[in-house]
């Protein structure tokens, strides 16, 4: 009760202010993790890792790793941080953040403000202190490139070398809409070139740490299905282990005509469910079972969980739907979606 009165106090707040709060709450409030039921219905394999449950933390709440200590103790199966950049970098000019409440959706252009690598990855090393590689909540790290970059590659290398050695497994962010350029990557001759100098820097870590980490590629809902098919076909040729479908988008045909003076920025939360599916429902049909799908975008109760699945899911991410309803909604995801399960096993 005092939790849920917390949050509906803290969405009075400026989004971004809000945010600032319920991260130093989940950094320095001691929070007792609940105890849930594990049903084999809601285990999941996840690049390998063998998960209690598919719903993980989708990247962009906790950017810099700096709530891990009250993330690990939620019900999440795994916990995206970042995106993180090389250097720090302040990100776009405020405001940045927007609520669509009567669609439980967000809009944001934000631009990767993050304290850059070296502060996540002193997070990160603490946080294996108690919490080890492999051990559940998985952590991955979702990597990109500052703004005023000379070289986006070097930058996505960089990020990789110094994050490797403690991530679960890392996400390279292509498909942002607030750094200019960046979804230029997700066209064949520079995904490939891209790929191309992943995989070699991958081999040399996995020699290094003897380890080999699976690496996804995070995709954006406005891609074209002739540029989708080129870019499924280039990861799996690459060895990359799946995809995330997707980040936000920046079509505003998704938003009702009822609403006026809608900012530009990338779309998340409910307005964006019915095409982050479409998205993941072709990459599912184009990678032909090759490739681990995690289906983002809308999700925040056991149905929209589960027609992710239906869908080709094998992990469901979560961001906007824990900024409008609390953490209270991954239990009632969980305990929703095995109802669902249950009942479409009979």
């Amino acid at each position: 009760m005092i939790k849920n009165i917390f949050f509906y106090l803290i969405r009075l707040l400026p989004p971004e202010v809000s945010h600032y709060v319920v991260i130093n709450v989940l950094r320095y409030i001691p929070i007792k993790k609940k105890n849930i039921k594990i049903n084999k219905l809601l285990k999941t394999n996840l690049f390998g890792y063998k998960l209690s449950n598919p719903l993980g933390l989708a990247a962009g709440f906790d950017k810099n790793g700096d709530a891990l200590l009250g993330l690990l103790k939620l019900n999440f199966g795994f916990i995206e941080i970042g995106t993180v950049t090389p250097l720090s970098q302040e990100g776009n000019t405020k405001p940045r953040l927007y609520r669509i409440n009567e669609e439980r959706s967000i809009i944001n252009r934000l631009g990767f403000p993050n304290k850059g690598v070296l502060h996540l990855e002193k997070n990160l090393l603490q946080a294996r202190r108690y919490h080890s590689i492999g051990k559940e909540p998985i952590i991955g790290v979702n990597i990109g490139c500052n703004k005023n970059t000379k070289d986006p590659v070097k930058d996505f290398i960089f990020c990789m070398q110094k994050v490797y050695k403690s991530a679960d497994y890392i996400t390279i962010n292509i498909s942002s809409p607030n750094t200019p350029g960046l979804r230029n990557f997700q066209k064949k001759e520079n995904l490939n070139k891209l790929l191309t100098k992943i995989n070699l820097q991958r081999n040399i870590l996995k020699k290094e740490y003897k380890k080999s980490l699976p690496i996804l590629l995070k995709i954006d809902p406005d891609i074209n299905d002739r540029l989708l098919k080129d870019l499924v076909d280039i990861t799996i040729k690459k060895k990359l282990n799946g995809i995330i479908a997707t980040n936000t988008t920046i079509d505003k045909s998704v938003i009702k005509k009822s609403l006026q003076n809608i900012p530009d920025g990338g779309i998340s939360g409910k307005l964006l469910y019915k095409k982050s599916n479409k998205t993941l429902k072709k990459v599912n049909k184009f990678s032909k079972g090759k490739l681990q799908v995690i289906g983002l975008g809308g999700v925040d109760n056991g149905d929209s969980a589960y027609q992710k699945i239906k869908l080709g899911a094998s992990g469901i991410q979560l961001y906007s739907g824990l900024i409008f309803k609390g953490p209270d909604v991954i239990e009632d995801i969980l305990s929703n979606l095995l109802i669902i399960l249950q009942k479409a096993k009979k």
